[in-house]
């Protein structure tokens, strides 16, 4: 592929699954010559020091801001103020620096998207989201007459734009993990169960997510009731953090906490950077959401060789072999998430053949060599088109 220029325009600055698959893609491509700007909002920092740290050029404008919930009256207004402002500057972007490729993500990123075809550049349209409203249909009409490509972080995402008969009409882009930076290591396993006071017998079940509804965390937290009336020697440990939009979601969570009566086997850390150390701190992960597209932590948590206890919702499925690399439940089902908890404890060379189950298909299937490879058939594609 000739060199080209993308720019990836990312519409919350705040790190998570959409961000990383940005930064380890365009790190990967990097290295092949291909060069990749990111644009964002303005907002937390983090996301932004880590491109920092990996020489990805980026820009962020006032403009640029992240859609609000729809309960924000004001600030959906002020979304609106900004909507042309936005969309000048991505186009100042594009033209500036010969961008050859907008990689929007997510559905409602019209300004990038309006801003490409204005400018000349080929348009792929990234999707990442499994949720079905009355802006579906209306948003597929957009996507299909706009975008070069359009992209699916699942066959999930798919089937929620284009119905159940739907294939071909997105292209897969499942997200990456590196097998090489996530691996089984039990080297600091001791050290870190001393951070967080976690005795030698304890057995661990890790939950790794920011802090917001659809990570069904009150269902987690249900089942860790009921395995600790079956299993006193269990900790919970809740990797996340605590976003300043979903600030109700939380004083709820806490207040649960309280009601079971399980706060002293409940351990939050927060923001973490080094989840593959935790990862295989960890006995059991556990994925308790109610929507997922295709989550990135479960392939983290497979490429540690750990067994998954995850909910059976969007893609998720996709990435897991019920009863090979992990066990699928029901969503919203503490009772199921518990008994699947309490089977693995229960049959620990079960479990651990399930782990390495997970490490050998994250390998084969999910590693960031096949994701990055696959951008790069996207675009070699549209420009070739071109």
């Amino acid at each position: 592929m000739n060199e080209i220029t993308v720019l990836n325009v990312v519409p919350d600055e705040r790190f998570g699954g959409p961000q990383q698959r940005v930064l380890l893609v365009a790190k990967r491509l990097k290295e092949k010559g291909t060069k990749t700007i990111v644009v964002m909002p303005e907002g937390d920092n983090t996301y932004a020091r880590m491109l920092d740290d990996a020489h990805i050029p980026f820009f962020r404008s006032r403009s640029f801001r992240r859609l609000p919930n729809p309960s924000n009256l004001p600030g959906i207004i002020l979304w609106f103020c900004y909507f042309l402002p936005c969309m000048f500057f991505m186009i100042r972007l594009i033209r500036k620096h010969g961008i050859d490729i907008v990689h929007v993500n997510g559905a409602l990123n019209v300004q990038a998207s309006l801003a490409a075809r204005l400018s000349g550049a080929k348009l792929v349209w990234h999707l990442n989201d499994v949720r079905r409203s009355v802006l579906t249909r209306p948003l597929r009409l957009i996507l299909t007459a706009m975008s070069h490509e359009m992209a699916g972080a699942s066959m999930a995402v798919e089937r929620c734009y284009f119905g159940k008969n739907s294939s071909g009409k997105m292209t897969i882009l499942y997200p990456p993990v590196d097998t090489g930076d996530f691996h089984p290591d039990h080297t600091r396993v001791e050290e870190y169960r001393r951070e967080f006071r976690i005795t030698p017998n304890d057995k661990v079940i890790g939950i790794v997510g920011n802090l917001n509804p659809f990570k069904g965390y009150e269902y987690f937290l249900q089942a860790a009731k009921l395995i600790k009336q079956a299993s006193p020697a269990v900790k919970f440990l809740i990797v996340g953090k605590r976003l300043d939009t979903h600030e109700n979601y939380w004083h709820r969570v806490q207040s649960l906490i309280a009601d079971l009566q399980i706060e002293d086997d409940v351990i939050f850390t927060g923001h973490r950077s080094d989840i593959c150390e935790i990862l295989n701190m960890v006995d059991i992960f556990v994925l308790s959401s109610i929507l997922e597209a295709a989550p990135i932590v479960v392939l983290e948590a497979m490429a540690c060789g750990k067994p998954i206890v995850a909910t059976s919702v969007g893609g998720v499925p996709e990435l897991i072999v019920d009863g090979q690399t992990g066990i699928l439940v029901p969503a919203k089902d503490a009772k199921a998430i518990a008994s699947a908890i309490q089977y693995l404890v229960s049959h620990p060379e079960e479990a651990k053949q399930m782990g390495i189950n997970a490490r050998e298909r994250a390998v084969a299937r999910f590693d960031i060599s096949i994701c990055a490879k696959r951008h790069e058939e996207v675009y070699s594609g549209i420009l070739g088109a071109r």
